[in-house]
């Protein structure tokens, strides 16, 4: 385990995350070196097959002994998501909801309207239908937030740096529904189970997240991987959350 060159950490927080809470890149060391691996919290690199932390479960004393080394990371290609891994949540992740939503929308506002105002909103209802039928498919699309929705989040560490220092989301951040973590997760030990987390660190701080209308998310099934079940219910914010829609951590039980 090694640390990421601190000049990085803004980048990486601006970066879509492969995972909650974790990137997966390419890196390249301070001597011209080429690892691969992932990338936890913007801060730290687990080399690929290294798995560190079943005997260093506090954040500060992970950091300490990766502090120890000479060798830092000092550039990095970030490894894409995969998107067949994105399996769309059926009964949410409807095809293009968003440019319907916001077409439906549109022509709801026009039958109230009068004038150049109408004819606006007619046509600006027509090409949001059509980019509604013309859009590639995806595997996992584009859908949007409605009022009184509430996400969660769970991470190992209490300054997470996917949370803005306003209290929002960086763009490409992982969350969970507030049903899914309700219904199955009771300790940091649960999250990093059903959400396939690759550092056995229990999960064990919360953030609520709260966001307003008309958010970009994309919704799926968490796949198995880093020899943990998975099939808890991701959400990724796609341009982040704005600030003031998230609050906490709130600690729970590690196990």
């Amino acid at each position: 385990m090694l640390r990421v060159d601190s000049a990085l950490v803004p980048y990486l927080s601006s970066q879509p995350e492969y995972r909650m809470g974790y990137q997966k890149v390419v890196a390249t060391l301070n001597t011209g070196s080429i690892e691969e691996g992932i990338i936890v919290n913007s801060q730290l690199f687990i080399k690929e097959g290294e798995i560190p932390w079943h005997s260093l479960v506090d954040w500060n004393a992970i950091l300490a002994s990766a502090s120890h080394s000479s060798l830092t990371v000092v550039r990095v290609r970030l490894i894409p998501r995969e998107p067949e891994t994105l399996r769309g949540v059926k009964q949410v992740a409807l095809q293009h909801e968003k440019y319907r939503r916001l077409a439906n929308r549109a022509m709801t506002a026009a039958n109230s309207a009068f004038g150049s105002r109408k004819d606006q909103l007619l046509t600006e209802s027509r090409q949001l239908e059509f980019s509604a039928k013309s859009a590639g498919a995806e595997t996992a699309p584009i859908t949007l937030t409605v009022v009184g929705e509430i996400f969660k989040r769970y991470s190992a560490f209490v300054n997470d740096n996917r949370v803005t220092k306003g209290k929002g989301l960086t763009k490409g951040t992982f969350a969970t529904t507030k049903e899914d973590a309700d219904a199955n997760i009771k300790t940091g030990t649960d999250a990093v189970q059903r959400y396939a987390l690759p550092n056995p660190t229990p999960a064990s701080n919360v953030f609520t997240i709260t966001p307003p209308q008309d958010i970009d998310l994309k919704r799926g099934t968490t796949q198995p991987a880093n020899n943990q079940p998975g099939g808890g219910v991701e959400v990724i914010f796609v341009n982040g959350a704005p600030d003031g829609t998230v609050e906490g951590p709130k600690p729970i039980p590690d196990k």
